[in-house]
């Protein structure tokens, strides 16, 4: 679904397509597709959906505008629980031998190869059930720096990561990353 004011969902119930209660609507970030420009959006899940789906995880679970299916005094979503807990238990490369639970990489502080600060980890895109991209929330400071908004999230192929510990480090500087994304981002 199209969302034309994403902070206007902030604080709204969420319900899976079945009609379960999931959450609430906590935090709201820009997408990085230019085709087709969307949200991010970070729902903070209630008692129930924690500790049934969710192993009592309390990170923020994150939505694609895709998944909305209608917005009124609630949002409700295209997908069932069983869909979006299918790629929250899904494991990516983080380094060249090993994998990561996506569930522990969410809200991860991610640097570049000389260990600057990038941003966070918060999001992902699949297709196809194959996680293509990260989505990192950009730091204020590169925020600022390269004059974007700064809720902007930015995507990151998961072999670029060459650890996962405490944080997520990349095998690019961040000047080779702001290339990277200037070519393909066209920001």
């Amino acid at each position: 679904m199209k969302i034309w004011n994403s902070n206007e969902l902030i604080g709204k119930e969420v319900f899976d397509s079945t009609g379960n209660a999931i959450g609430w609507v906590d935090k709201t970030w820009n997408s990085w597709n230019d085709d087709y420009p969307g949200y991010f959006f970070g729902i903070k899940m209630n008692d129930y959906a924690r500790n049934t789906y969710f192993r009592g995880a309390n990170k923020l679970l994150p939505v694609y505008n895709d998944y909305i299916r209608t917005v009124g005094n609630t949002v409700t979503l295209t997908k069932t629980m069983d869909d979006l807990t299918k790629y929250w238990n899904k494991t990516v490369p983080c380094g060249p031998t090993t994998t990561c639970p996506v569930e522990e990489l969410i809200e991860m502080p991610v640097y570049d190869k000389f260990h600057s600060r990038v941003g966070t980890f918060t999001t992902w895109v699949e297709n196809n059930g194959t996680i293509n991209n990260l989505g990192i929330l950009l730091d204020p400071y590169i925020c600022e720096t390269w004059h974007l908004p700064n809720n902007t999230t930015f995507p990151i192929e998961p072999n670029h990561i060459t650890t996962a510990k405490n944080t997520i480090t990349l095998d690019q500087a961040l000047h080779e990353l702001k290339e990277y994304w200037q070519k393909t981002r066209k920001y």
